[in-house]
């Protein structure tokens, strides 16, 4: 067999399968917020081709160098977390927890090195939510919960961080699309299914996120802020509205002096604080926070916190200012390669990338409340990042040309320049 043959080879093979790294991602997407199958065999599928990729030659793009080894830090420190936490709490399956949660950010940005592969996982994020709203629906009209939750997020709160992260995407893809027939219509529909289920979450911590970001979709979108100014008063009006007519409900009891929600968080991020200042460097270990034995006590009820209630704060706690801080370098850089994308990209790629930003800010704004960077909504903060800020820039151009788009596989897999 010819060299070139030989090259032409392994070029089909790696296009072979980068395809099963993007159905991978596809199942992933979709069936996250309602499927723990899904996301199970998702990841397993995106992973395997993404090896089998790798294996035949294909080089590797995870965009932005510097952002990805930002990631990687959070990750080392993470594994450094464990294996220098207390016995009693070191947990080694909380490693294959986070493996989960990033690796699709670095599955994502390769898959989108193709211009095409960004807008369809886009869409495959948003069907799954509208999806994931649907049948949420059914489940909470025929009774079964009080508080509005999706098949694989049985919490209301991380939920509603998802659906709340879905919107600001949709938004952004519908405003782009206004004028299609079919597409317009079918990404409203979206939205507007998100938005409800959304609401029915009865959450409250998640809110001024997903206004936030719903309104810099808005406003980035039509190019025009007052619009996106806009829709955050008219949101909050809305907001102000119920509370004054439905002063039972659990929105106006968390103004109310000296609710216990309030207490008990504001409690919470004080001793969380002190844990922080006992293993300032590496944390407490993941996964280590329940086993802290952090009690909320009044003079009805005893309150076993297992979480932090903000991100920041549980990050600290179990990975130390080695996880806390590359995390943080990871998203500022993350979210300003977002940005810059987005300012650069025209059409359905700009469109993207703002409800990629959107999603982002709300599920980060969401964090000041509770843990918003795992489970299922940290698996869609990850993915949102490398979407939003992929360019396709290492995929030949669509007017290249069949022979032109065969040569450049040959030379990326053999290595030619």
């Amino acid at each position: 067999m010819s060299a070139r043959r030989r090259y032409s080879s392994r070029g089909s093979l790696a296009g072979l399968f980068g395809g099963v790294q993007s159905l991978g991602l596809v199942i992933l997407l979709f069936g996250l917020p309602f499927s723990e199958a899904a996301k199970s065999i998702g990841i397993a599928v995106a992973f395997a081709g993404h090896i089998a990729k790798l294996v035949v030659g294909r080089r590797p793009a995870y965009g932005e160098r510097r952002v990805a080894l930002a990631l990687l830090a959070f990750c080392v420190a993470g594994v450094l977390s464990v294996a220098l936490a207390a016995p009693e709490h070191r947990h080694p399956r909380e490693l294959l927890t986070l493996g989960m949660t990033v690796a699709p950010f670095f599955l994502v940005a390769d898959a989108c090195a193709r211009p095409s592969r960004k807008l369809f996982l886009a869409l495959a994020a948003v069907a799954g939510g509208a999806a994931a709203a649907f049948l949420g629906f059914g489940e909470h009209m025929a009774g079964i919960h009080h508080r509005a939750v999706l098949g694989s997020i049985e919490n209301a709160i991380p939920a509603a961080e998802y659906l709340g992260a879905v919107v600001p995407l949709a938004v952004a893809l519908m405003l782009e699309e206004m004028a299609a027939p079919l597409a317009g219509p079918l990404l409203g529909l979206a939205a507007g299914a998100a938005t409800i289920m959304f609401i029915m979450t009865k959450s409250r911590g998640p809110l001024p996120g997903a206004i936030t970001g719903l309104s810099m979709a808005v406003g980035m979108s039509l190019r025009r802020w007052r619009h996106g100014i806009l829709t955050g008063v008219v949101c909050w009006v809305a907001f102000a509205l119920f509370i004054i007519l439905n002063p039972a409900s659990r929105a106006a009891q968390a103004l109310e002096p000296g609710a216990r929600d309030s207490g008990s968080r504001l409690y919470t991020w004080q001793v969380t604080a002190g844990l922080i200042a006992e293993r300032p460097v590496t944390g407490h270990g993941l996964g280590s926070f329940p086993g802290l034995e952090v009690l909320y006590v009044d003079e009805e009820i005893t309150i076993h916190q297992r979480n932090a209630h903000n991100a920041a704060l549980q990050v600290a706690c179990d990975t130390g200012a080695l996880g806390a801080g590359s995390l943080l370098v990871f998203l500022v850089l993350g979210l300003v390669g977002v940005l810059r994308r987005a300012r650069a990209a025209k059409g359905l790629d700009r469109a993207v990338s703002l409800g990629a930003l959107g999603g982002a800010v709300t599920l980060l704004l969401a964090g000041a409340f509770s843990v918003s960077i795992d489970a299922e909504p940290g698996i869609l903060l990850f993915s949102l990042v490398a979407l939003g800020s992929a360019s396709g820039a290492g995929a030949a151009g669509a007017s290249a040309g069949g022979n032109e788009r065969r040569q450049n596989d040959v030379r990326q897999v053999s290595g030619v320049p």
